[in-house]
């Protein structure tokens, strides 16, 4: 053994007298990328996402999975989680005392960690689990291959969710700052252009004043190059843009990096996508039209913001990036980067208009502390000053057991709490049907919130819309899916099995081979249960297999079968 691979085996088995939390680790994605292969991406950094920013980016995997994923520098496993949402099957690693890296959606961890997690899944009897560690247990060298690419969890297609966090905070980081290779020869794509104005500089009666601007590009020779046509405006005006850019080899409309206003060689508005916190990440439902984007499905972003806005990729805002125009006509220039400074202009030409308008104002709720009722419930409901703002005016209603929060496309800045009492029908009911309350969808069923049991219970409602009542009397749906009931099972790998609930959803399930608990991996997006057989010991003859499961609120449902092993 030579001394370099003696030290490393010192290291390995946590020998080593210096922590990783004392350590310095350079991560350089040029050299060490979590694939080895070309990389594709399905999604960027910081995209616009429903209620969040992308905390990394999509690594395609050529619609496969099972592709070796790497570490991208030396470190520990301080954490292993498995899940059925979120990332699925996910490993942290900590690269000395700065940063971390993720690795989402695996298929299965490698030899030594997987080893591990399934003795720990059998040991706690659950497929769910989540485990974090010192810094002794799993060392990690660049390079080493620590689980394979996947699709479990929220993931909707084979793909590698990657992150690099900064420690202090778990602060995710734009990857491609670190060298992650993006080949990218085309400039951002700008959609649409919106001026929004009015005639006070504040923000909410900003947003409601829309109109898209007409641009038309400088010449055949400078096609990402746009110019408007002077415009007459209110006295305050903001800007917000709709935009997309594309990596090569990919059709997939990805974030841009960077944005830009200037006026005048003067910096209005700067916001780059390097970095931001988790816990500010729901803001993005601020600094997007969110009314238009729930009336259009366009994601419009918006370059001006509230004052108390904390997103660190705003790095500038002038005035909050609100525009107090003047009689003269003033050149707005708009710049649209990606990561590989290709850019797209457009110049907007922009003068105070003189004549008399009004412009619409937004609406604020009031604070609420009040009560409705129906035939068979009052609900009372409580919500804080300015829980919404919006275009329309703020309502409630609760009629026929349906409460209603309108504007529907209005967003809830606070949630509102609704306590529900029952009449004796309405009691009745519940005590003899399985109750659950839910939000009703555009195309009418209704999506599970909570189970309703006794004569009250209260429930936060974090977004506009119908709510109601609904029954679900049917337990979980549990059948066979690569394999018949009594069939020889000899050279089968895996058991595939449905599991399915239509009314609400799969709270817990447990599956049995000869009344002892085995593994049963659960992906509920395909409805599947699968057991790897190989982690059995199956002597030849007959076997019994049972699945049991329990729904959001407690259908109980059963399954046996027998196979044989011959």
């Amino acid at each position: 053994m030579t001394l370099k691979h003696f030290l490393w085996f010192i290291v390995c088995c946590g020998f080593s007298s210096t922590s990783a939390q004392q350590q310095s680790v350079t991560v350089d994605l040029s050299k060490q990328p979590p694939l080895k292969i070309d990389l594709r991406y399905s999604g960027t950094f910081s995209e616009l996402r429903p209620n969040h920013f992308h905390g990394g980016v999509d690594l395609k995997t050529n619609g496969r999975e099972g592709l070796p994923i790497y570490a991208v520098a030396d470190g520990y496993i301080r954490r292993l989680k498995v899940a059925t949402g979120g990332y699925g099957k996910v490993i942290y690693l900590d690269h000395g005392n700065q940063y971390t890296s993720v690795y989402g959606h695996l298929s299965q961890f490698s030899p030594r960690i997987q080893s591990y997690i399934k003795s720990e899944q059998y040991a706690e009897k659950s497929y769910e689990i989540e485990r974090y560690f010192s810094d002794e247990k799993f060392a990690v060298a660049a390079g080493e291959i620590i689980g394979y690419s996947g699709n479990t969890g929220n993931s909707f297609g084979p793909h590698l969710h990657f992150e690099l966090r900064e420690q202090k905070g778990q602060i995710p980081l734009n990857p491609l700052d670190f060298g992650l290779v993006a080949e990218d020869n085309d400039p951002p794509t700008l959609v649409g252009l919106y001026l929004y104005e009015n005639d006070t500089a504040n923000i909410d009666d900003l947003k409601v004043n829309r109109r898209r601007i007409s641009l038309q590009k400088v010449s055949d020779s400078l096609q990402n190059y746009y110019v408007s046509e002077p415009i007459e405006a209110a006295p305050y005006v903001g800007i917000g843009i709709e935009a997309f850019d594309r990596l090569d080899q990919s059709i997939n409309k990805n974030g841009l990096y960077a944005i830009l206003l200037t006026a005048k060689d003067s910096l209005i508005t700067y916001i780059q996508f390097d970095r931001f916190s988790f816990e500010t990440s729901p803001l993005i439902n601020e600094v997007i039209d969110f009314e238009f984007e729930q009336q259009s499905n366009k994601d419009v972003q918006l370059l001006f913001k509230r004052n108390s806005h904390p997103l660190e990729m705003y790095k500038k805002t002038t005035n909050l990036g609100v525009i107090a125009l003047d009689s003269t006509t003033t050149a707005f220039e708009l710049i649209l980067k990606d990561h590989s400074r290709n850019e797209t202009r457009a110049l907007l030409q922009l003068k105070k208009s003189q004549k008399s308008t009004t412009y619409k104002k937004a609406f604020l709720s009031s604070a609420l502390d009040s009560s409705y009722s129906s035939a068979s419930a009052e609900v009372r409901i409580t919500a804080l000053e300015k829980s919404m703002v919006s275009s329309q005016p703020f309502d409630i209603t609760f009629y026929q057991d349906t409460l209603s929060i309108s504007p529907e496309e209005g967003l809830l800045n606070t949630p509102i709490l609704a306590r529900f009492s029952f009449s004796d029908s309405m009691l009745q009911r519940i005590t003899n049907q399985k109750v659950f309350f839910g939000k009703v969808s555009k195309k009418g069923p209704i999506s599970f919130l909570n189970a309703v049991k006794g004569a009250s219970f209260e429930t936060t409602l974090k977004s506009a819309g119908k709510y109601g009542f609904a029954i679900d009397s049917v337990g979980p749906i549990i059948e066979p899916k690569n394999f018949t009931p009594g069939q020889n099972l000899n050279n089968f790998r895996y058991l595939t099995i449905t599991l399915e609930d239509k009314e609400t959803s799969v709270k817990r399930y447990s599956g049995y081979i000869d009344d002892q608990w085995v593994l049963f991996e659960y992906e509920p997006k395909n409805k599947t249960l699968r057991c790897d057989l190989s982690d059995l010991v199956l002597l030849e003859g007959g076997h019994s297999i049972r699945i049991e499961a329990e729904d959001a609120i407690d259908n109980r449902s059963s399954w046996r079968a027998q196979f044989e092993i011959r």
